[in-house]
């Protein structure tokens, strides 16, 4: 559905909630809407109205009998992505590549129609100055959307300064070729002529017998164009993060397609037509960082797929080849040893391919073997509770989240980076005794396909699990040593108070006796007597006492004293 916005109109979902607001007033996006509104009815209108020409002089005689070319589909497709790249980014170069080579296709197929009408009603000379616009419409379009285009994706810069000699070098080709169109001589060869009459050039030029070189040279330089558009992936794929190749690899892949069907021909250029389509579309979503399809897990499995196919056949082929001159007798065992030897090597083979993809796609920084490296060191480097953090902070960084989370289930726990929400929780499980939770915040700026998240998360969880359960141990050690002193101090508090109370009087008692009765051993024994035998009685008493306070001691507190 469609809501109104400051500036324009807003799409928005069907339950409201904004999915980008597009603005399509201002001079900029009207523009560009204006031109996609043109070359869409310029294109249309070559295409059905070169079908209502007499046979002889359809369009797809030119072509080798191909219904469609594909600058019809780039007429469609590249001004509309342009359009609405620009109703966001109005300031972008790239966009207006995009609608200025589509607007030259549509003028190459519209005038090319045109061209040809006038031709079939007996007009030569109008339908000789309609060639002149419709080979220009093909040149730029040609180089704009085919040479220079892919040189700016996805951030509408070259991809080094070392690139900045193919604009100059793509302008001069354009002016070259549109000069030598405008002069080039009639043909002499009616034989190779598509159409039943010459249409006549005007202003035609021998140029001492350079139009053909020239010609072959702007093929040539086209073609060149092209490879080093393909090189400038490349370039991008190795230099950039993971986020960079994600924005180059559709439109990348919709672009080997086209070029694929151009170089095979006319009989090809349906899958070319449909490159140009998915390049475009691709165009879009590339340059607004809009992920349309986890395109990396594609390219990852049909690499690792086709790797192992060729090695396991390659093993199972050589290997019977070899045990078919050795035992050529026996071929079912040679065909049984063959798949032995090609089954031995496909896990190896599938985990090595995976490795080296994984790495090529998304470098060392999100690689679980590197990621399971860094979380031991960290785990063996601190303490438990400090072990903890920099394990959340080493997982988050790897699998590219803007938070993450460790819960330990004693209440304990750890955040880094963006407080949730929590897109994922992952139980944490320490030799089957559950320890904590993880929480996985949304993607960052690095965002890595579902199966590789999961291989990382793999990685990441037993460090943290570990990571978990020291904590818990060191919390409840922690908790345990408390006990022990508090129940330290409390006994002795107890005992401070029974020596205070009980035992310091009867001492205090007993030293007065033994002076009462060393004063009286002389002039009255038998008071002495009497009081040695109190003393004694006290010194029972004591001793008793004693022994209670000692029984009466903590067991936990009796313990600890006896290690």
């Amino acid at each position: 559905m469609t809501t109104r916005s400051r500036g324009g109109l807003a799409l928005r979902l069907l339950d409201g909630r904004a999915l980008r607001d597009i603005t399509w007033c201002g001079p900029a996006p009207t523009a560009a809407v204006m031109l996609t509104g043109l070359s869409t009815v310029l294109a249309v209108w070559g295409l059905a109205y070169g079908y209502a020409l007499p046979e002889a002089w359809r369009p797809s005689l030119a072509n080798e009998g191909a219904p469609v070319i594909p600058d019809f589909a780039a007429a469609l497709a590249f001004p509309a992505i342009g359009a609405f790249i620009l109703a966001q980014r109005p300031t972008y170069r790239l966009a207006w590549l995009a609608v200025a080579g589509g607007l030259g296709c549509a003028v190459k197929v519209s005038m090319t129609t045109a061209m040809l009408a006038a031709a079939a009603s007996g007009d030569l000379e109008l339908a000789a100055a309609l060639r002149w616009p419709a080979h220009i419409g093909w040149v730029i379009g040609g180089v704009l959307l085919a040479g220079l285009l892919p040189l700016y994706l996805p951030d509408g810069k070259l991809p080094s300064r070392r690139w900045r000699w193919v604009v100059p070098f793509a302008i001069a080709l354009m002016v070259v070729e549109i000069v030598r169109n405008l002069v080039r001589p009639n043909p002499p060869d009616m034989s190779r002529y598509p159409w039943p009459e010459v249409i006549p050039n005007p202003h035609a030029f021998h140029l001492f017998g350079l139009s053909e070189p020239i010609r072959l040279f702007y093929m040539a330089s086209m073609q060149g164009m092209l490879v080093l558009a393909l090189i400038a992936f490349v370039v991008r794929a190795r230099r950039g993060d993971a986020l960079v190749r994600r924005q180059i690899a559709w439109p990348a892949a919709g672009y080997v397609l086209y070029v694929a069907g151009i170089v095979a021909g006319p009989s090809f250029w349906l899958p070319a037509q449909l490159g140009v389509i998915f390049t475009a579309t691709s165009i879009a979503f590339s340059v607004l960082k809009h992920r349309l399809l986890d395109i990396d897990v594609l390219v990852g499995r049909a690499v690792v797929g086709g790797g192992i196919f060729a090695a396991v056949a390659a093993v199972y082929l050589g290997v019977s080849a070899l045990a078919g001159l050795l035992v050529s007798e026996y071929d079912s065992l040679a065909g049984l040893a063959a798949a032995m030897i090609a089954g031995i090597f496909f896990q190896p083979l599938r985990l090595r391919l995976r490795s080296l993809v994984d790495q090529a796609m998304y470098g060392t920084h999100g690689d679980p073997r590197r990621l399971a490296r860094r979380l031991a060191a960290e785990v063996g480097a601190a303490d438990p509770m400090r072990a903890l953090g920099a394990v959340a902070e080493v997982t988050m960084d790897g699998l590219g989240t803007a938070g993450l989370a460790i819960r330990v289930r004693d209440g304990r726990s750890v955040e880094v980076g963006r407080e949730g929400p929590w897109s994922r929780e992952v139980p944490l499980v320490w030799h089957g005794e559950p320890v904590g939770t993880l929480l996985v915040g949304p993607p960052g700026a690095r965002h890595f396909p579902a199966d590789y998240v999961e291989r990382l998360i793999a990685a990441a969880v037993p460090y943290a699990a570990d990571v978990a359960h020291a904590v818990r141990v060191s919390t409840d050690l922690q908790h345990s040593r408390e006990h022990i002193l508090a129940t330290r101090e409390e006994e002795r508090r107890r005992l401070r108070g029974d020596l205070h109370d009980g035992l310091a009087p009867a001492l205090a008692r007993m030293a007065g006796t033994v002076d009462v009765a060393v004063a009286g051993l002389r002039g009255a024994p038998a008071d002495t007597e009497r009081l040695l035998a109190d003393l004694h009685a006290g010194m029972d008493q004591v001793a008793r006492e004693v022994r209670e306070l000692v029984h009466g001691l903590h067991p936990t507190y009796r313990h600890s004293d006896e290690r």
